[in-house]
């Protein structure tokens, strides 16, 4: 197998690799920290940020996350699927997590606060493609996906959750100081950024579904990036003009 392919192979679906290509000058301001799950990883964002995000380096779909906060007194709270706990000590929630990941490699990332609609966060996928014989990229399709009750992730099968237009969920969020136009117009210009940068490494690929979040400051984060992404999000819209408009690019 050619180099490129076997690059792309082994980037698939690993987050950590795909973050080590995005932490660049240009990317890095839009990259919540990420580091590989260690023990000591996991205590220096904790102590830095308070709250992070554990998550399987190879999963999908939500599974595996999960979310640990220091809440004082050495006690740490755990949201795993829909379930809430409290841990006593640094040690008992080490292996407490251990338990949960079992063999698997896990990355820690800083927690991004996320606006939310009807107080349940919401994240993005946003679809940057480019012709097949064109090397501008575009944002062919955004729509917010909103964590069902009770749960962190967004992913709507696992939390059952909801999907929404981009526009219609700013407007209804908890964002406040910007624009929704501008809003939107940050996000399009980091999708694109970043689509270049993947473009350095994963040359001839045409389509990547980004994993994008607002802060509650409005400022546009890079959660993950995913090289064959689900378009079934954009389906459940009423109207589909997003999707076929990214169906029309991957045939163009």
């Amino acid at each position: 197998m050619e180099k490129g392919g076997e690059l792309m192979e082994n980037a698939t679906r690993n987050k950590w690799l795909k973050y080590r290509f995005m932490e660049t000058r240009q990317l890095l301001p839009y990259l919540p920290e990420t580091r590989l799950m260690t023990r000591d990883s996991l205590w220096n964002l904790i102590k830095k940020y308070r709250h992070v995000i554990v998550k399987p380096i190879k999963g999908s779909r939500g599974s595996g996350v999960i979310q640990v906060s220091s809440i004082g007194n050495g006690e740490y709270a755990i949201h795993y699927e829909n379930r809430k706990m409290t841990i006593k000590g640094k040690e008992n929630t080490y292996q407490y997590l251990k338990r949960i990941m079992g063999d698997r490699r896990y990355v820690v990332q800083r927690k991004i606060s996320r606006p939310t609609v009807n107080k349940r966060p919401f994240d993005m996928r946003v679809v940057v493609q480019r012709r097949r014989y064109s090397r501008l990229w575009e944002v062919t399709g955004k729509i917010a996906k909103i964590a069902g009750k009770g749960y962190i992730v967004s992913n709507i099968s696992r939390s059952n959750g909801t999907v929404m237009p981009v526009d219609r969920a700013l407007k209804k969020s908890s964002i406040r100081n910007l624009s929704t136009k501008t809003l939107q117009s940050k996000i399009d210009r980091v999708a694109k950024l970043t689509a270049r940068r993947l473009e350095s490494f994963f040359e001839g690929h045409r389509i990547y579904g980004l994993d994008m979040a607002l802060d509650k400051n409005g400022h546009v984060w890079i959660i993950e990036a995913n090289l064959f992404p689900i378009l079934s999000h954009f389906r459940k819209l009423k109207n589909k003009t997003m999707y076929y408009r990214i169906m029309k690019y991957k045939n163009d």
